[in-house]
């Protein structure tokens, strides 16, 4: 595909961003450990629709490396996106975000919603209680901090064989995913973000109005199916979808995600 890449200016740091595709924009953010190449490949199929806007958030991948705790603060990453959006000339978008980035899009929705007109949340993993997987974050960074990242790697896809049985596919996709940050970075970012709470009542999000589809799975404690299920009591105009597993983000380049964003966007479009 071919991309339209800009280097934006946010916070005194440099976000890498790329949009690809035609039609209506949406903004994608992505997850802790992520990068816009994953997001860009799980949206995709949208983009004979839709101008994808997809970027790297701070810390990650090919933007500024991030190790001062501080900047890994959600309403500054919130404003990140603000920032994608002004250097391409957007007033409004489709906004989309998984995981952290789940975070960041609805901490922007909330603060600017005369600029969105839908929110996408895939695997919603921030909410008004600490997350349940903190002690692994931790470990995470531990290790990446102890071994380094290309040992921390291997011992990963060890792990994710043989205790999880994960398809080659999931693994080798994580991998190119985590092996695209600076590693005092990614260690910063996995040992900030972790602790993140970003509402002191989750009903604050009852103020979102826009349309709203969630994606959610059973079984993962990092991204707790039943956070999506308590936001989806909260948000007046929101759809939740689930898939088998979180293995569906990465399996087919994350056809199932992209489906059922694109199901959800068409009947939006028909409606009168």
């Amino acid at each position: 595909m071919n991309a339209d890449i800009l280097t934006v200016n946010s916070d005194g740091l440099e976000l890498i961003a790329e949009s690809f595709g035609d039609g209506p924009p949406l903004v994608a953010a992505h997850g802790l450990s992520g990068n816009r190449h994953l997001t860009g490949r799980q949206l995709e199929c949208l983009a004979d629709r839709y101008r994808i806007i997809v970027y790297d958030q701070r810390g990650h991948g090919d933007s500024t490396p991030v190790i001062n705790p501080s900047l890994y603060n959600p309403d500054r990453m919130a404003e990140d996106m603000r920032a994608v959006m002004d250097a391409y000339g957007l007033d409004k978008a489709i906004v989309q975000g998984e995981s952290m980035g789940a975070a960041t899009t609805l901490l922007f929705a909330l603060k600017y919603p005369h600029r969105v007109s839908a929110v996408l949340l895939t695997g919603p993993a921030f909410g008004d209680t600490p997350n349940p997987e903190i002690p692994s974050l931790h470990n995470m960074a531990h290790e990446i901090n102890e071994y380094g990242l290309q040992e921390y790697l291997r011992l990963s896809a060890q792990r994710m064989r043989e205790n999880w049985g994960a398809p080659e596919e999931v693994i080798e996709t994580v991998r190119e995913m985590q092996s695209s940050h600076q590693e005092r970075s990614l260690v910063t970012a996995l040992d900030t973000v972790k602790d993140w709470v970003i509402f002191d009542d989750l009903a604050e999000i009852s103020q979102l109005t826009v349309p709203v589809c969630m994606i959610a799975w059973p079984n993962d404690p990092l991204h707790p199916i039943e956070l999506a299920q308590r936001m989806h009591e909260y948000l007046p105009h929101a759809t939740l979808e689930t898939m088998p597993s979180v293995a569906h983000v990465f399996l087919n380049r994350g056809a199932m995600l992209g489906a059922i964003y694109s199901r959800f966007l068409g009947a939006l479009t028909s409606m009168p």
